[in-house]
C-alpha cells in the first residue's frame, strides 16, 4: 500500500500524463542544480515542465495510464519533460540544451501516442514548429490564388491595352 504522499505524487504524474501532448524521458546524470533550473525555466517559458521523481512512482503512474511501453526507459536517474502545448517545442529545447552541455541524455520520447528512441530527438527537433508548419500550409494554399489573381489581372491589362489600341486606331 502506498503512503498518502506517494499516492498523491502518482496521481499528479497521471494527471500530467493525461494532459501532455509529448513526453521526453531523460537521464539527468551530470547536470548540476543550476543547469536543471535553467532547463526548467526554458521549458516553462514554452508551456512544458521538467519533473524528477522516483522511478517506482513513475512506473506506477505509467502502468495505471496504460503506457507500459515506457517502463523500460524508467531506470537510473530519470527526469521527464511534459510538453503541454506544441509537442515539438520541448524537443527543440532539449536538443539545444544538449548541444551546449551534452546533457541530459534523452532515452525515449512519446509524441501524439507514438514512442520513439532517444536518438531520433534531433530529427524531431529540426522539424518546424506548429506555427511554422501552419504558415507553410497557408502559404501553399495562398500561392495558387495569388497566381490566379496575377494572371487574371494580366489578362485584363492586355484586354484594356488592346481595346485602347483599337479605339486609337479607329479615331485616327
Amino acid at each position: 500500500m502506498l503512503k498518502p504522499q506517494k499516492a498523491e505524487v502518482v496521481d499528479k504524474i497521471k494527471e500530467k500524463l493525461k494532459h501532455s501532448k509529448s513526453l521526453f524521458i531523460t537521464d539527468f546524470t551530470g547536470l548540476n542544480v543550476d543547469q536543471i533550473s535553467q532547463l526548467r525555466r526554458d521549458l516553462k517559458k514554452q508551456g512544458a515542465e521538467y519533473v524528477v521523481t522516483k522511478n517506482t512512482l513513475w512506473k506506477l503512474a505509467v502502468k495505471d495510464e496504460g503506457l507500459d511501453s515506457l517502463l523500460n526507459y524508467l531506470e537510473g536517474p530519470t527526469g521527464v519533460v511534459f510538453g503541454y502545448e506544441d509537442p515539438i517545442v520541448p524537443a527543440k529545447i532539449l536538443y539545444d540544451f544538449n548541444k551546449k552541455t551534452e546533457k541530459p541524455k534523452t532515452r525515449a520520447f512519446w509524441v501524439e501516442k507514438n514512442l520513439f528512441e532517444g536518438e531520433k530527438l534531433e530529427k524531431l527537433a529540426k522539424l518546424p514548429s506548429r506555427d511554422g508548419l501552419l504558415a507553410q500550409i497557408v502559404g501553399s494554399i495562398n500561392s495558387p490564388i495569388t497566381n490566379l489573381v496575377g494572371t487574371l489581372d494580366g489578362i485584363l491589362r492586355n484586354l484594356i491595352g488592346t481595346l485602347e489600341a483599337i479605339i486609337k486606331a479607329k479615331s485616327s
